[in-house]
C-alpha cells in the first residue's frame, strides 16, 4: 500500500510520455524513423559541447569532484562561476554572490523544492495561459499545492495590463479559501518564445509586493534569444530590476536558471535557484563540467553566438515552412527551440461535433504519431482553446525539413 502522497504521484503517470514502444529516430541512416518535436533541447549545438567536455573537462577532473566536503549545494567554485556567469549576461541591478546561488540536479527538482518550501497543502501558486506543461508534475505533483491557471482572452500576457488579469484570479482564488504564494513566469516563455518587456515586469512585482506573493522567474532560455541578429536584445531578466525604488521587498524575487537549454546539456541535470532571501534558500537546501564551461568566458561567448545564429536560421526555415502551407502560429517569438502552431483547421469534425475541441486535439496528435511526427500539445500546455501545437525547430536540417514536409 502507498501512502496518499504515493498515491499522487502514481496517478500522475510523470514518465508516460518517455514510456512505450521503442522509438527509432530518424537521422540519414533511417529515413522512416520518428522526428519528434516534442522535448525542447537545443540539438544544433550537441556536437560543439560534447567536444568541449571531452577536450577541455574530462582530464580535469579530481578527487574533490566527487565528494560533499563543500557541502550539498554546489562547490563554491561553481556557484562563483555561476555568479559571474549571471553578472556577465543577466545585468543584476546589484551584484550576485555565491551565497545567493544553490545547486540541484535541475530546475525539476528545484521547481519542486520551491513549492515545497513556499506552499503548504492547499494553497496555490499563479501562472499564465499557455505557459509549460510539466509545472503541473514539478509543482503540484510533490507539494500538494493548487496551480491557478490565468487567462488572458484578447489581453497581451506580456503587457502591463496583464497584471489586471491575474489579479482577478487571484482575487477570484482568494474567494474560494484558496491563498496564492507565488506567481510563476516563464521569461524568455515557454511555449510562446517571448521575453517580458521592463515594464511589465515591474508591474508583475508591484503586484507581487501589493499582495505579498512571492515572484519565481524561470529563466532557462535566457540566452537562447536569437532575435534578428547576434544580441540579447530583447530578454530582459528580473535581476536586472532593482526592487529597492519600486517599493518591492528582494526576498519575494527569485529566478531559476540551469545548464540544459542554453549550454545544450539536458542530460547534465543541473539547475541553480538565485535569489536573496537567506531563508527560503535555506529551506530549499554534477559539477565540475559546468563549472569548467562557465569559467571559459570565450567558449561561452562562442558557443552562444553560434548557437543563436543557428536557432534563428532554424526558426527562420520553420517558419517559412508554415507560412508556405498556411499554418498560423504565435507571432513575436524571438527566444527558445520552438514555434506555438495553430492547427484547429485539421481538428476531426466529427470528434468536434460528437465529443469536444480537446478529444480532437489528441485524436490529431495521434495521427501525426502514426506518420511518424510527434508533438506537445495545447491541453499539455494548459491553453485556453484546443488545436495548437508546439513545434521544434532545434533539430538538425534534415530531419526539421522531414518532420515539417510530413
Amino acid at each position: 500500500m502507498l501512502s496518499t502522497r504515493g498515491e499522487t504521484y502514481a496517478k500522475a503517470d510523470l514518465a508516460n510520455s518517455y514510456l512505450g514502444p521503442p522509438k527509432t529516430p530518424f537521422d540519414k541512416d533511417n529515413k522512416q524513423g520518428v522526428v519528434s518535436f516534442r522535448n525542447a533541447e537545443n540539438f544544433l549545438m550537441h556536437d560543439v559541447m560534447l567536444e568541449y567536455i571531452r577536450t577541455q573537462v574530462a582530464s580535469s577532473l579530481d578527487h574533490a569532484n566527487l565528494t560533499y566536503h563543500e557541502g550539498p549545494f554546489g562547490s563554491t567554485r561553481l556557484r562563483t562561476a555561476m555568479a559571474n556567469h549571471i553578472t556577465t549576461y543577466f545585468h543584476p541591478a546589484t551584484p550576485i554572490s555565491p551565497d545567493h546561488i544553490i545547486f540541484a540536479n535541475g530546475l525539476t527538482s528545484l521547481s519542486a523544492l520551491c513549492a515545497l518550501s513556499l506552499t503548504d497543502p492547499g494553497d496555490g501558486i499563479l501562472l499564465g495561459q499557455p505557459i509549460y506543461g510539466s509545472f503541473n508534475g514539478d509543482l503540484r505533483v510533490p507539494s500538494s499545492c493548487q496551480l491557478i491557471y490565468t487567462p488572458f482572452h484578447d489581453d497581451d500576457q506580456f503587457g502591463p495590463d496583464a497584471v489586471a488579469r491575474y489579479e482577478e484570479a487571484f482575487l477570484q482564488a482568494r474567494e474560494t479559501g484558496v491563498t496564492i504564494r507565488a506567481l510563476l513566469i516563464c521569461n524568455p516563455h515557454n511555449p510562446l518564445g517571448r521575453c517580458y518587456p521592463r515594464e511589465t515586469l515591474e508591474a508583475l512585482l508591484r503586484f507581487c509586493q501589493k499582495y505579498q506573493i512571492h515572484l519565481i522567474s524561470d529563466e532557462v532560455y535566457a540566452l537562447s534569444v536569437y532575435g534578428d541578429d547576434d544580441s540579447t536584445d530583447g530578454f530582459v531578466s528580473i535581476l536586472s530590476l532593482d526592487p529597492v525604488p519600486l517599493g518591492v521587498d528582494p526576498a519575494l524575487i527569485h529566478v531559476l536558471y540551469g545548464m540544459s537549454k542554453d549550454f545544450a546539456a539536458s542530460g547534465l541535470r543541473l539547475g541553480c535557484l538565485i535569489s536573496r532571501n537567506e531563508r527560503f534558500l535555506q529551506a530549499v537546501l554534477s559539477m565540475s563540467i559546468a563549472t569548467a564551461v562557465l569559467e571559459d568566458r570565450d567558449f561561452v561567448e562562442s558557443f552562444l553566438q553560434k548557437s543563436r545564429r543557428l536557432l534563428r536560421s532554424q526558426r527562420d526555415l520553420a517558419a517559412r515552412a508554415l507560412d508556405e502551407a498556411g499554418i498560423p502560429y504565435a507571432q513575436g517569438g524571438i527566444a527558445g527551440f520552438f514555434l506555438w502552431i495553430d492547427l484547429s483547421k485539421c481538428l476531426d469534425k466529427a470528434i468536434l461535433t460528437s465529443q469536444d475541441g480537446w478529444a480532437a486535439e489528441l485524436d490529431l496528435s495521434r495521427r501525426l504519431q502514426q506518420i511518424g511526427v510527434e508533438m506537445s500539445t495545447g491541453y499539455a500546455y494548459h491553453n485556453e482553446v484546443p488545436g495548437w501545437f508546439r513545434v521544434l525547430f532545434s533539430l538538425d536540417e534534415e530531419s526539421l525539413k522531414e518532420g515539417l514536409s510530413r
